[in-house]
Order: C-alpha cells, then sequence, then structure tokens
C-alpha cells in the first residue's frame, strides 16, 4: 500500500497500519468525526457492521436490503451513519439482536460476534469471496 496515512493516530510501519490504509482508500473505514482511527479501541457492533458493509459495497455487492428494525427497542440509538448498514445486515442475516428485543448497536462486538459476521457474510455472499 502506498500513500498518505489518513490518521494521525496510525503509525506507519505497525502490522496493521497497511490494512487501514486500504481500508480508508476504499471507503471502507473512515475513522472518528476528530479525524482519529482509534486502532487500540474497541468496536462497537454498528462499527463492525457499518466497516462489513462498506466492504460489501466496495465489492459492488447490493446493499439495498433494509430491515424494518422497530422490533428493538433500543434501535433509536443506532447512529444515522450505522443505519442503512443495520437495516442490511438484519435483513440478510448477517447480524441478529443481542436479544430478540435488543439491538445493542453501541454494545461492543466481540470476538465471536466479529467472527460470526464474517462468517454469515461469505454464506451470504459465496460466490464474491471465493472468486478473489
Amino acid at each position: 500500500m502506498s500513500g498518505n496515512r489518513p490518521f494521525p493516530d496510525v503509525k506507519g510501519g505497525t502490522w496493521y497500519s497497511d490494512a487501514i490504509l486500504w481500508a480508508s482508500q476504499n471507503h471502507v473505514v473512515d475513522g472518528y468525526a476528530n479525524g482519529a482511527f482509534g486502532p487500540d479501541d474497541a468496536v462497537t457492533r454498528e462499527q463492525a457492521v457499518t466497516i462489513l458493509y462498506r466492504y460489501a459495497k466496495s465489492k459492488g455487492q447490493n446493499v439495498s436490503a433494509a430491515a424494518d428494525l422497530s422490533r428493538y427497542g433500543d434501535a433509536q440509538q443506532i447512529s444515522d451513519w450505522a443505519l442503512d448498514a443495520m437495516k442490511w445486515a438484519v435483513e440478510e442475516g448477517i447480524v441478529q439482536g443481542r436479544t430478540d428485543s435488543t439491538a445493542a448497536p453501541k454494545g461492543t462486538s466481540t470476538r465471536a460476534e466479529t467472527a460470526m459476521l464474517f462468517k454469515r457474510y461469505v454464506e451470504t455472499f459465496p460466490s464474491r469471496e471465493t472468486e478473489e
């Protein structure tokens, strides 16, 4: 990867810096409003889903599916920037609520939840991922 580092808190030459540069250049990640990336921060459920949504979009996949999130009592807590991604991921079966009535968008995405997101994504869109 080459190009300017988009986030001041991501040092060049770290094991993750090329991945973050790629993800930024491909509009998969934007970082925080203050310009930072937060490489050591925990990832929220809405952030993890949004990263996956943007990745699917970058691969030319149709991301127009949109679930009605009204069954989740905390749906109003989903950030505006994550709303389309959450609707898409729920409709496609990639993400489920923490319970039948809570989405927990601000909750930390555990390693197990993140692995499940990727698994469901690959199962939902197998031809795109296996061709590369």
